[in-house]
């Protein structure tokens, strides 16, 4: 079973630990970091290279989008956010492997975290 090394990044303490609670439950996933905004989510993705980032779009100083502009680790993207209208379209663009209204459904994550298994069972064929 692959390992992927994850981050979960967004402004709301409290969702990061709700999250990494939920994702605790799934032996694959291993969250080695979290960060409260963008510039924190720059260094610890360019430290860590994680293969998966949970990424909350509205963030104090860089958003999810302008942070996905910036840096140059290849890694997947699973979209949080509370402002799926607002944000869908543009996130688009940036390939992610979901998308995850905020407060997380616990379904919903497990289909996204099924997808990112699917992803790595096709790419190792």
């Amino acid at each position: 079973m692959d390992q992927f090394k994850t981050i979960i990044v967004d402004d709301v303490r409290l969702i990061r630990k709700e999250l990494k609670n939920m994702l605790n439950k799934y032996p694959n996933i291993q969250v080695v970091g979290e960060a409260s905004n963008g510039e924190e989510a720059i260094q610890l993705i360019s430290e860590v290279k994680p293969d998966l980032v949970f990424l909350d779009i509205h963030l104090p100083k860089l958003s999810g989008f302008d942070l996905l502009d910036r840096i140059d680790v290849d890694f997947k993207v699973i979209f949080i956010s509370s402002f799926y209208d607002k944000f869908s379209a543009k996130a688009q663009h940036y390939n992610p492997v979901d998308f995850l209204m905020k407060p997380i459904n616990k379904e919903k994550l497990s289909r996204a975290i099924g997808k990112i298994t699917n992803l790595t069972v096709h790419k190792n064929i």
